[in-house]
């Protein structure tokens, strides 16, 4: 079994907007900054973890790996910011150059893994988990509707354990905050006034800045992607040229973002439609992001003294 997943953040979301006292809806705000930065600690932080535990593997003789990779978290989940930062933008733009490390994919084919004998299989779960069939010897926590679990040996259970350390409080505080804290984030934004007042200047601010066919930050992200569309791999002038035109329109989007405020005002919705289970849980999320904040730091250093 696999590691709980951490993008949780689906549902309905908590109606808590006028009923709450300013010092609650303060409290509020506070814990969806908490909760946004452990989000975008934890992106880092899974990069570093999938490498450290493909490193582990690849050290056992193991080259392929089925779909989905080695991750104890099957899809990537961006930080919750709708614009980059200034500072982030103007150095990776929104990240999607192909030859960043980060979005590196596989060399073998989805089908490999499952072409492969049984035998050299279940030697791979043992490797990577410490068992084949049955979950067994793991680390659980009881949510008090059942459990969740994750391994205590093989590759994926070893590099847990050095980089959370107490591996139970992780999956405690991962479990609480993304099943107690439940945002359907699209739907928040779409009935914020707020928001969308801000998401209107700053479109106007992009086509003031050369992008009038970029209406919102997803489009634009998609409008990054699509630099690099098209162009081979081994085009280093075309990649080169993809990369300063990402820069260009993501710096344009972080400096219209901070002038209306836009992710700001992301944040202030979204607190405000889930006042009452972020003020439940402030505590909890703190002690997530400052969970998360150290395992990030303790799984890059692992990599870089790793050879």
């Amino acid at each position: 079994m696999r590691a709980i997943a951490v993008t949780v953040l689906l549902g309905a979301a908590a109606s808590a907007c006028s009923e709450e006292a300013p010092q609650d809806l303060e409290t509020a705000r506070r814990a969806q900054t908490a909760l946004d930065s452990a989000n975008a600690a934890l992106d880092q932080e899974r990069d570093a973890e999938f490498k450290l535990i493909r490193k582990c593997m690849n050290d056992k003789g193991f080259k392929v790996f089925p779909a989905g990779g080695t991750g104890t978290n099957s899809g990537k989940k961006r930080s919750e910011d709708l614009s980059p930062s200034v500072e982030t933008a103007r150095t990776v733009g929104y990240g999607a150059d192909p030859r960043r490390s980060d979005n590196q994919k596989a060399q073998e084919g989805p089908d490999d893994f499952d072409a492969l004998p049984e035998d050299v299989k279940r030697a791979h779960s043992m490797a990577m988990d410490g068992y084949v069939d049955k979950p067994e010897g793991g680390v659980e926590f009881d949510f008090g509707g059942g459990k969740v679990m994750v391994p205590s040996k093989g590759c994926r259970g070893e590099t847990l354990k050095a980089v959370y350390g107490d591996v139970k409080e992780y999956l405690r505080l991962n479990w609480t905050v993304y099943n107690s804290v439940k945002q359907n984030s699209a739907r928040i934004l779409a009935d914020d006034d707020g928001y969308q007042k801000s998401l209107s200047a700053w479109a106007s601010c992009m086509k003031s800045g050369g992008y009038p066919e970029i209406a919102t930050p997803e489009k634009a992200r998609e409008s990054a992607l699509s630099q690099y569309a098209n162009i081979p791999g081994g085009d280093t002038a075309a990649l080169d040229n993809a990369q300063r035109a990402e820069i260009k329109q993501a710096t344009t989007d972080a400096e219209c973002a901070t002038k209306v405020e836009l992710n700001t005002k992301a944040r202030e919705a979204k607190s405000k439609a889930s006042a009452a289970s972020l003020v439940k849980h402030e505590a909890e999320i703190t002690a997530w992001l400052e969970l998360i904040t150290k395992a990030k730091g303790k799984a890059q250093d692992l990599l870089r003294e790793t050879p």
